[in-house]
């Protein structure tokens, strides 16, 4: 019986552990991914392009009026890692985060 706790005690821990994984790799970010932790709401796409370099992808958006921008961060548990940037009808940033444009653009209202 103690045998079997002490697994599961230890299997707990190394998932815990794991899970952190990403968390980390995203405080990580701040630090070293221009468009994490450079770009900033109400800048304009031309200040976007000089930190964070040309987007992967831009879209025009169909639930928010604008255009979203998808970043490749890097591959991460096996998937890419994307981070969009929101730019409104006059070409500012107004919103930016861990998610797929078309992830954000489902619902905006929810991402104010």
């Amino acid at each position: 019986m103690n045998k079997n706790v002490t697994g599961l005690v230890m299997v707990a821990a190394a998932l815990a552990v794991l899970a952190g994984c990403t968390t980390y790799d995203r405080a990580k970010d701040q630090f070293t991914e221009p468009v994490v932790k450079d770009v900033k709401k109400g800048m304009t796409r031309e200040q976007v392009s000089q930190i964070a370099g040309k987007p992967a992808s831009e879209v025009t958006m169909i639930h928010a009026r604008g255009t979203c921008q998808t970043y490749i961060l890097g591959k991460r548990d096996g998937q890419m890692e994307t981070y969009f940037v929101a730019l409104d009808d006059t070409g500012h940033v107004m919103n930016s985060g861990y998610q797929t444009c078309a992830e954000y653009d489902s619902d905006p209202q929810t991402h104010k």
